[in-house]
């Protein structure tokens, strides 16, 4: 039974592999999320300040 060993030993190989493979893969996306939402916060609150300065700007010339 020598042709049985290297199969097992092949086997474990590709499935450490490919384990290894979606842990970088699951991994990536994690760390894009969280770069996603930090590039996200920061546009929604310039968004947030452009819209209350546009705002100000309106009442101003509404009062006037």
């Amino acid at each position: 039974m020598k042709t049985g060993r290297p199969l097992i030993v092949v086997t474990v190989g590709l499935y450490l592999l490919g384990l290894g493979i979606l842990m970088g893969v699951v991994i990536d996306r994690m760390q894009f999320d969280r770069h996603r939402s930090e590039v996200l916060s920061r546009y929604e609150e310039a968004l947030r300040q452009w819209h209350a300065y546009q705002m100000t700007l309106e009442k101003q010339v509404h009062d006037h």
